[in-house]
């Protein structure tokens, strides 16, 4: 036999033989692949968060009185200065005038006590003081001492320091007079003047609810409504102590679960600067801290106390090189993953930056474009064959 003959046959037989062995192997492990990439990568916090109103106003009754329904419902846009309800003041109680008038009597009778007090006061300062200047001219003569001559002085000035103290008394005294005068004379007006009253709206927005709805007696100082602007809308989310020391003001936000279609977004206005304590729903303390935000356009359909989910971005980096998060694992306190190399699985270890919610970033042993495996499970090992499927 020739040898060119030899060799085709031989060359026939080794591909038979690979053909056979391929179909007789065990298949490789199949797994899911991606590729490492530059992309854009952003750190976020996510938690729930709730809507509020920037400024909330308590509209309160000025004075005692009946309220009369209220003219506006919860939802309702209201007007700066507009009529809310009515309150008609109510009428004076005779005891209370009666006290009144005794307390004017009263100050009358102190007014007039100070007055003799004073008199007697500058009484006793002038004859002191003429005491004390009869015996100036004995004292330089040498006829009483110089101790005795201090005493007159020092009983004069007593008792000019007891006048200046009466002028003081009487002044206070007539404040008080001129006081309990002027709150007798603003019963009898009101007594002669009993106009409903109107309760107006602080500012142009939204009544958020109406306290008082029914008509009755109410109490100076009674909450009867809350109101706020709705285009002053604020986000409030509280996340983890530890998660709030990576946020800062001027941070992005992304809310989402809001109700709408699109994402709304805004940015952070401050951290407030205590924590408290919270039970999660596994009976867990946590300490948390109040992140406040401001929407910037919010939409007129979104109201105050709404839930949404927020997103505070608290790094951004472009052009990172990132694979998908399920593909690391940490050993022996490093991070590993499985790289995709001639149909079979590489380990190897990584070095990883930051991570947000399904990519991380890897700062070093890994090149753009490695396919690695996602989800490696304890069959995949270094070295074993495997069958990819790309993600």
């Amino acid at each position: 036999m020739k040898t060119s003959t030899r060799w085709i046959l031989g060359a026939a037989a080794l591909v038979v033989a690979v053909v056979a062995w391929s179909q007789v192997r065990p298949p490789g492990l199949r797994v899911e692949v991606a590729a490492a990439s530059r992309d854009t990568l952003s750190v976020v916090v996510q938690e729930e968060g709730r809507t509020r109103a920037r400024e909330l106003f308590a509209v309160a009754a000025p004075v005692a009185g009946r309220l009369a329904r209220a003219t506006v419902e919860e939802g309702d846009r209201v007007e700066q200065r507009g009529v809310l309800a009515t309150l008609s003041p109510a009428p004076l109680d005779p005891r209370v005038r009666a006290a009144l008038e005794t307390q004017v009597v009263s100050a009358e009778a102190r007014v007039a006590q100070a007055q003799a007090e004073l008199a007697q006061a500058r009484h006793q300062s002038s004859q002191a003081l003429r005491e004390a200047e009869r015996r100036r001219p004995l004292h330089e003569m040498g006829a009483i001492t110089a101790e005795a001559m201090e005493r007159f002085e020092e009983a004069a000035e007593e008792a000019a320091a007891r006048e200046e103290a009466a002028e003081a008394a009487l002044a206070t005294a007539g404040a008080e007079l001129d006081h309990a005068r002027t709150r007798l004379m603003d019963t009898k007006v009101d007594s002669e003047s009993q106009q409903s009253v109107p309760i107006r709206a602080p500012i142009s927005g939204t009544v958020l609810r109406v306290l008082e709805e029914s008509e009755r007696v109410v109490q100076a100082g009674t909450p009867l409504f809350e109101m706020a602007d709705p285009g002053g809308l604020q986000i409030v989310v509280d996340v983890l102590s530890e998660d709030a020391v990576q946020v800062a003001p001027g941070n992005p936000l992304v809310i989402t679960g809001w109700g709408g279609s699109d994402p709304l977004h805004g940015t952070v206005l401050y951290v407030e600067p205590s924590a408290f304590t919270e039970v999660s729903t596994l009976g867990v303390e946590e300490q948390r801290v109040n992140v406040i935000g401001a929407l910037d356009e919010p939409p007129p359909q979104l109201g105050v106390g709404y839930r949404v989910d927020v997103a505070v971005v608290t790094w951004q980096g472009n052009d990172v090189l990132t694979v998908p998060s399920s593909a690391l694992f940490r050993d022996e306190g490093r991070w590993h993953l499985f790289a995709l190399e001639d149909g079979r699985a590489r380990l190897r270890t990584v070095e990883v930056g930051r991570q947000s919610p399904g990519r991380a970033e890897i700062t070093a042993g890994l090149a753009e474009g490695t396919l690695v495996i996602l989800y490696p499970s304890e069959g995949v090992g270094d070295g074993e064959r495997v069958e990819a499927t790309a993600r």
